[in-house]
């Protein structure tokens, strides 16, 4: 007999903050939700812990650049706490002459610097930024909605595409657009431009967190589609508390609509009875009943682990076992004494996201190191100083530096206990060759390899989004093709993580979408 207290309209497993989102909408419309996480915490990747007594720092995912500002009224986060301490954060692109290129979402680039790298770069960017803007908004345009179920079939390469609506393009757009969806991130950006910091900087913003170059095919897609991602957002932010301060914004707003949150529980097995969710069972043996189960959880994990391939058919069970979804990023975290002395920089310069990828090469250099299972020789860095805009991150006077490190393989030739000194080592020399005195500020610090990334966060393989973010694995093939609208081919089983459609980074955006369909589809039964 099951225990009234433990059945649920809704089971949601995942407390990342797409589970969250999912949870509080579902909440806030009647339904009564629990959510399940195997961690002490909730937030997932998204969380802000202690590096050294007294400094606190975004332990893994650092930004928010795609969190709509309709989520963030629908659940009054300002209420629960949400605090931004910076929006629309500049980017810098680090030169080791001093000649920084700055970057906003506002198209307002420093032209003058760029054309200092080679004179004509100043003056190809605006058309360069009006083109990758306007297939950003095309884009957009799908991102914030359920996609309509192509069915099983990946002979439908042009499924993506039609979605998009490509005929509000005209014909002279439409065919460079055409041009550029498999294009290399190289190849693009060679056709634009000739300085190889400012190239360097793009390659390295259309590649982080893939495992993939920038002579990869498809990579200018993946540049394309960050930034319609983005357009969805408020612009890079950091907020007050860090990524932790979010996720506990997002379970206060989830509970005070109803929602129950449980952490240290495990599921282990999502129940079927009869060819329908039903449940799950936790490690201890507890069970919990609902006629809808949503998973935030990869979903090749969600549907071959804890499901089961038994309860797929045989075409289902190929494509999900496809996904590509192999763990390439690193994180260091530093506690500094004080702010490193860039070269030429100003208050501002500090406070802005900071891009170190010397050039194109550089950046596929570092790629080929990682298909190697070896460490990048120069590495390529994403940093912020957070406690820059957040001075509580640390005590007075002193800093954090939050260092992302891409192209880092899962598994490294030599293994990691023997290796990670030497990864440190690398990206410390790299930052002080723009940085000089960087070793002299340092306290302690953190590191976070692929591996403990997957441990750590529950992400499997220690992918960041679940699955590769490449044209083949998104939009209606994301996470696999008769699966884009959120519902799983189970009935009662649905996916509100990353590994779904519109993607990885926190933008909530899966989590919101999966519990619209949900009630959707509660209401035309």
């Amino acid at each position: 007999m099951i225990d009234e207290a433990l059945q649920y309209d809704a089971i949601i497993v995942g407390a990342g903050h797409n589970g969250l989102v999912a949870a509080a909408y579902l909440a806030k419309a009647g339904q009564k939700v629990v959510v399940l996480d195997s961690s002490s915490y909730i937030g997932g990747a998204a969380r802000t812990a202690e590096i050294s007594p007294d400094y606190l720092v975004s332990t893994a995912a650092h930004l928010i650049s795609a969190f709509p500002r309709k989520i963030e009224k629908d659940l009054k986060l300002a209420k629960h706490g949400l605090i931004w301490a910076v929006r629309d954060m500049a980017t810098v692109a680090l030169d080791l002459q001093g000649r920084h290129i700055t970057l906003t979402s506002q198209g307002k680039q420093d032209t003058r610097v760029m054309s200092t790298h080679e004179p004509r770069d100043g003056d190809t960017w605006s058309e360069f930024d009006r083109q990758i803007s306007k297939y950003a908004r095309l884009l957009g345009r799908v991102l914030d909605e359920a996609l309509p179920d192509i069915g099983n079939d990946v002979s439908a390469y042009e499924a993506p595409l039609a979605a998009l609506r490509l005929e509000r393009m005209g014909s002279a757009d439409l065919r460079a657009f055409l041009r550029v969806v498999p294009s290399s991130m190289a190849a693009l950006l060679d056709r634009h431009f000739e300085g190889n910091v400012l190239k360097g900087a793009l390659a390295l913003d259309a590649v982080i967190g893939h495992h993939a170059g920038p002579f990869s095919p498809g990579t200018a897609f993946n540049f394309i589609y960050k930034k319609a991602l983005a357009t969805r957002g408020q612009g890079l932010s950091y907020p007050v508390g860090g990524t932790g301060a979010f996720a506990e914004a997002l379970g206060e707003a989830a509970e005070t609509m109803g929602a129950r949150i449980r952490v240290d529980s495990h599921v282990e097995q999502i129940l079927i009875e009869e060819g329908k969710a039903v449940g799950v069972r936790l490690a201890d043996g507890t069970q919990f009943r609902a006629p809808t189960i949503l998973s935030s959880v990869a979903p090749r994990a969600t549907c071959l682990n804890m499901v089961g391939a038994r309860h797929f058919e045989t075409d289902t069970v190929r494509h999900l076992s496809r996904i590509r979804a192999k763990g390439a990023t690193a994180k260091i975290n530093l506690a500094l004494e004080g702010l490193p002395t860039f070269e030429n920089f100003t208050d501002k310069e500090y406070g802005a996201r900071l891009l170190i990828a010397s050039d194109v090469k550089t950046v596929e250099r570092s790629f080929i190191a990682a298909k190697r299972n070896e460490l990048p020789l120069d590495p390529v860095l994403e940093m912020l100083i957070p406690s820059y805009h957040d001075p509580r991150l640390a005590p007075m006077g002193h800093h954090v530096l939050s260092i992302i490190v891409p192209n880092v393989p899962y598994e490294v030739a030599g293994g990691w206990d023997a290796r990670r000194d030497e990864l440190v080592k690398k990206v410390i020399d790299t930052i002080e060759q723009y940085a000089p005195d960087l070793t002299s500020k340092i306290i302690s610090g953190e590191v976070l390899t692929p591996p403990e990334i997957e441990s750590k966060f529950g992400l499997v393989g220690g992918h960041w989004h679940q699955a590769d973010m490449s044209f083949d694995q998104l939009l209606a093939f994301r996470p696999v093709p008769g699966m884009a609208n959120y519902a799983s081919s189970v009935e009662g089983l649905y996916f509100c993580g990353a590994g779904c459609h519109p993607g990885g980074g926190l933008s909530g955006l899966p989590g919101k979408l999966a519990a619209e369909t949900v009630l959707a589809q509660r209401k035309s039964r």
